[in-house]
């Protein structure tokens, strides 16, 4: 099957004039906000990305799996005719852990005058997706307000019309931007292109300035998505077939394309209609001293493996970890519920013979592995 890669082989060659822009375009500027961008595209003026690219070394590829996709993308990307000619400009990166906060944009003029703002998301370290997780109880998080603050600079300047796209955190900050934006910037949104993203809080979902972008706001989620259902899923998704399996399929680049389309299918699979079921009502009906202990606690588990990704999490170790993990003792039975279907479906990565017992005594598995000598614990789902 085929993926973003090999959209700019059939679409490289075709200028936005010639074939509009569509969601993959979206998507691959999307991905291409990951990378740690050079001081020409930090200005208001900015530069050519074929310039861009040819001041960088190709050849200093990142150590991390996904940073070196990324880092390949800009030169992929570079080398067509369609994307070669944007013009990338106000790039930011502010990591601050005293106001807590994480936050990257850049923004792309289009060469047929449009802009679009581009918003970095996570990564597979598990710091990045605990800044995910963290969206469940806490909104607006400073990355959220800075993202308004950038949104409302580049419309002074997008004659053309604006589009704004995310993924991952990314797809959050283009939503809860877009939907928080004056009036008079939405009115310049052509399309907001969330890729995975965490849905938005109760309060923005009920808002005007939520319903003057609906319209115009596109979700996409994988077939087994996790972080596109955390908090509240936008109204309308499209979902897209990947070839991962479990949370990896976070990974755009696993999504897969039919022609210069995405590969659709009508709903998310049955793994991703567990987390819909039980974590995501749960999330709904939960208080945020409750999602926060959730949070923490699941945080808690993976840090204790040792693991820096997701990919290096194996069943051996988060079993050891819960195990470890004495503070979980007090957390109450539809936290510690909810605990344990993420456990379990952070095992889909590769421990799926340990996802039966998850998924069928969830509390059971949590509990064995935290007190596996506390006998008293008998209790099943």
């Amino acid at each position: 099957m085929a993926n973003i890669l090999d959209y700019l082989t059939w679409r490289g060659e075709q200028s936005f004039a010639a074939v509009p822009w569509t969601p993959i375009d979206a998507l691959l500027l999307a991905n291409l906000s990951y990378n740690d961008l050079p001081d020409a595209a930090a200005t208001e003026q900015g530069a050519l990305l074929t310039d861009i690219a040819a001041d960088m070394d190709e050849d200093s590829v990142p150590e991390g799996e996904y940073d070196a996709k990324w880092h390949q993308l800009i030169f992929t990307m570079a080398d067509t005719v369609r994307f070669g000619h944007i013009r990338l400009h106000d790039f930011v990166n502010t990591v601050d852990d005293a106001r807590g906060i994480q936050f990257s944009a850049v923004t792309a003029d289009l060469p047929g005058g449009q802009r679009c703002v581009c918003f970095r998301g996570t990564d597979a370290t598990l710091v990045g997706w605990r800044e995910d997780f963290t969206m469940a109880f806490e909104s607006p998080v400073p990355a959220q307000m800075e993202a308004v603050t950038y949104l409302e600079r580049a419309a002074i300047r997008a004659p053309g019309g604006l589009y704004v796209v995310g993924h991952s955190k990314g797809g959050n900050l283009a939503a809860y931007a877009a939907a928080h934006a004056s009036p008079v910037t939405q009115r310049q949104l052509l399309g907001v292109y969330s890729f995975d993203g965490p849905g938005l809080d109760a309060d923005t979902m009920a808002s005007q300035g939520y319903a003057r972008i609906r319209p115009v706001l596109h979700a996409f989620i994988p077939q087994s998505s996790v972080v596109g259902l955390l908090i509240t899923d936008h109204p309308d998704y499209t979902v897209v077939r990947s070839d991962a399996v479990g949370l990896l399929q976070h990974d755009s680049f696993s999504w897969q394309l039919v022609g210069p389309r995405f590969d659709e299918l009508g709903e998310v699979d049955a793994a991703s209609r567990v987390i819909d079921d039980t974590l995501h009502a749960w999330l709904k009906q939960s208080t945020p001293d409750q999602r926060r202990t959730f949070v923490e606690t699941i945080f808690s588990i993976l840090e204790a493996t040792g693991a820096d990704t997701l990919s290096d999490i194996s069943a051996d170790k988060l079993k050891s970890a819960a195990a470890m993990l004495a503070a979980a003792r007090d957390i109450d039975p539809e936290t510690a519920k909810m605990i344990a279907r993420m456990v379990g479906q952070l095992l889909t990565i590769g421990a799926e013979n340990v996802l039966d017992e998850v998924l069928q005594h969830p509390i059971d598995f949590l509990r064995n592995a935290l007190h596996p000598d506390d006998s008293q614990h008998t209790q099943e789902e």
